[in-house]
């Protein structure tokens, strides 16, 4: 079945957002006013999509679509809204509108039904994504509880996605990927290294042990 082709408004931004990621935006440009608000009063989403460096009006070709959720309007017209990430689009082109923002010739673009990721991949991912998570986490002094913990291996990969600190041309990387076995070894790969980098840190830090270190007197 064919893709359906339509149009979107498009905000390109300094950010890569995911499927089931919120990102809250100030609005206070008054193309993006307009652009917002016409999204509220239709109840329609808007394209996210990172910028390129060297052309900061040509986004990149695969962004998320992005549905407001909560707006805080001020007297002057700015907004403070909260957004969540819907669906991946692929951009074909792009016009500028009356108004001043971009509007994008859009497709849905899901991950190919082909793919399969196996099942020793999800795991791998899942049982790495726990441990950077908990050591994020005692880094910080927090606990990480699993209450929660995704085991479709669609959400596993966004969650995932969405928790990397990586830069952006990276998770631009992640979100581009056509096959969702693609997206989990990449992620996978990411994690390993990860984890053992904080391997490192930690052994770096660690108090000498009392028997073989210096005395404290």
């Amino acid at each position: 079945m064919e893709a359906k082709v339509h149009e979107l408004p498009l905000f390109p931004l300094n950010v890569v957002l995911f499927p089931g990621q919120t990102l809250p935006l100030y609005i206070f440009e008054p193309r993006y006013r307009v652009m917002i608000q016409k999204c509220v009063d239709d109840n329609e989403p808007f394209g996210v999509v990172l910028a390129q460096n060297e052309e900061p009006d040509q986004p990149f070709d695969v962004g998320t679509s992005a549905r407001v959720i909560e707006v805080d309007k001020r007297p002057t017209g700015q907004m403070h809204i909260r957004t969540i990430g819907e669906q991946r689009f692929r951009l074909h082109t792009w016009r500028v509108s009356e108004h001043g923002y971009l509007i994008g010739t859009v497709t849905p673009f899901p991950f190919d039904p082909d793919s399969t990721p196996d099942a020793l991949l999800v795991d791998t991912v899942s049982r790495q994504l726990r441990k950077y998570l908990r050591l994020l986490a005692k880094a910080k002094g927090m606990n990480f509880k699993f209450d929660h913990f995704p085991t479709d291996p669609t959400e596993l990969a966004l969650f995932a996605a969405i928790a990397l600190p990586l830069p952006l041309d990276a998770k631009q990387q992640l979100l581009a990927q056509n096959r969702l076995a693609d997206l989990l070894t990449l992620e996978a790969d990411v994690l390993s290294q990860e984890l053992k980098m904080r391997r490192i840190v930690e052994s770096a830090i660690r108090p000498p042990d009392d028997n073989h270190g210096f005395s404290r007197n």
